[in-house]
């Protein structure tokens, strides 16, 4: 139930009720624009080989279904997701882009959208209903051409998933080349606590000098492209027969399950932190974006002063030019009416009149510029930045709190998650 609950704190937050808010819709908010990604309910392990490793096989056992074509004909050379659903369905490319969003930026491989499937089952074997499960292409030697760079693909998948298992066929191309530089740059990426190998077919070697052969040159070639080869393990397994003989050859199968096993509980434990510090981030980003609106404000006041006095300046300007003008055509006015001129201000006009008339252009022209630089600085200064309304920073506020809520829910988390590890009666 952990993985289920902390997704509900991202989707819906601390209630079902319509209207809630959860931690992605807060983070994704227009007030915030900090988009978040929920974690996954499931973990995804993708299992890597050469064409006749058993991958393919594996996934049917574990899921209880033939839901995969096996043989040693090379029968992937697209990447394949099994995961489990409510009902049995088939999807292709786009659609399996638009089901899992990690893959939205996997188009940039040319030729792979097309090679990109996804079978979901209604199985409950085992823990299925907690994984996906990745089926790589098969990997070969030779003039294989695959219709997009198999390598990089494999490499950028490894970014998403959260186990990468390894099989080595005994009796097929388990040191092909082309696998063992997967296996190599796969170590030399940030993933390499993810990995782990097997030997997979191990009843297809009867002998056990021979297994112990081929185990020996499997760990040759991979001794100088891995990089813990210290702690480097190569367990041997079989899928069970049909008709549940023992071929008496020790079988480590429940060692894949427990991996997977771990891995699941490894996320638990990775979504809990992913949620503590989702929160942490949130609160953050509110402070960030709050203290941010203050500095705008503070800003647009400064602006507003700067811009009041081009402002005034331009309306001066304005002035200037118009009493310019005047004092020019004061004469002509006197002529045409007396009382005009009876007026001190107007009598000072008349006298203005010989020196204005004189520097005219050179005056109006100073006043005309000085008129459009400062309307013109006055409206490159007055735009001002947005900045939250009273209500924005009302809700900022409730976001803070509601945030607070969602990451006390963390220590209940691990409670519950530490009790589903033992009885609680234990503890």
């Amino acid at each position: 139930e952990g993985p289920e609950k902390i997704t509900e704190l991202y989707e819906v937050g601390l209630s079902s009720a319509t209207g809630s808010i959860g931690l992605k819709a807060i983070s994704d908010s227009p007030l915030l624009s900090n988009p978040l990604r929920k974690p996954r309910k499931k973990i995804t392990v993708m299992i890597v080989g050469n064409h006749s490793a058993g991958k393919s096989s594996f996934i049917n056992w574990y899921i209880g279904e033939s839901i995969q074509k096996t043989g040693v004909a090379i029968e992937t050379r697209g990447f394949t997701f099994v995961t489990s659903g409510k009902k049995r369905e088939t999807l292709t490319g786009d659609a399996t882009v638009r089901y899992f969003d990690y893959l939205a930026d996997f188009s940039k491989f040319n030729g792979i959208i097309p090679n990109l499937f996804t079978e979901i089952s209604t199985s409950k074997e085992k823990n299925f209903i907690c994984t996906d499960l990745i089926d790589t292409p098969g990997l070969v030697d030779g003039d294989m051409q695959y219709p997009f760079d198999v390598q990089d693909a494999i490499i950028h998948m490894a970014e998403h998933v959260d186990l990468i298992l390894v099989f080595f066929d005994p009796i097929g191309q388990a040191t092909c080349k082309r696998t063992m530089q997967v296996v190599e740059r796969l170590n030399n990426s940030p993933h390499l606590e993810k990995i782990h190998y097997f030997m997979s077919k191990a009843d297809a070697v009867e002998k056990e000098h021979d297994r112990q052969r081929v185990l020996i040159q499997i760990t040759q070639n991979l001794a100088t492209r891995i990089r813990n080869s210290h702690a480097f393990n190569l367990p041997t397994f079989y899928l069970p027969r049909e008709d549940g003989s023992d071929p008496g050859i020790p079988n480590a199968i429940e060692e894949v399950c427990k991996e997977i096993d771990k891995a699941i509980n490894m996320t638990v434990q990775k979504n809990l932190r992913q949620l503590k510090d989702d929160c942490e981030k949130v609160d953050t980003r509110i402070d960030t974006v709050l203290a941010e609106d203050k500095v705008k404000k503070a800003t647009n006041m400064k602006k507003a002063v700067q811009g009041s006095a081009l402002f005034l300046l331009a309306a001066l300007s304005l002035v200037g030019m118009i009493l310019l003008l005047t004092a020019r055509i004061m004469p002509t006015l006197c002529k045409v009416s007396a009382k005009i001129c009876e007026a001190s201000h107007a009598q000072f006009m008349v006298t203005l009149q010989p020196v204005v008339t004189e520097h005219f252009n050179l005056l109006g022209g100073v006043l005309l510029t000085l008129f459009i630089a400062m309307a013109v600085g006055a409206k490159l200064v007055w735009r001002m930045a947005p900045v939250f309304t009273k209500n924005d920073i009302k809700k900022l506020g409730e976001y803070k709190l509601y945030v607070k809520k969602i990451a006390d829910q963390e220590k209940g988390l691990y409670e519950e998650y530490f009790k589903s590890l033992s009885h609680a009666d234990a503890r």
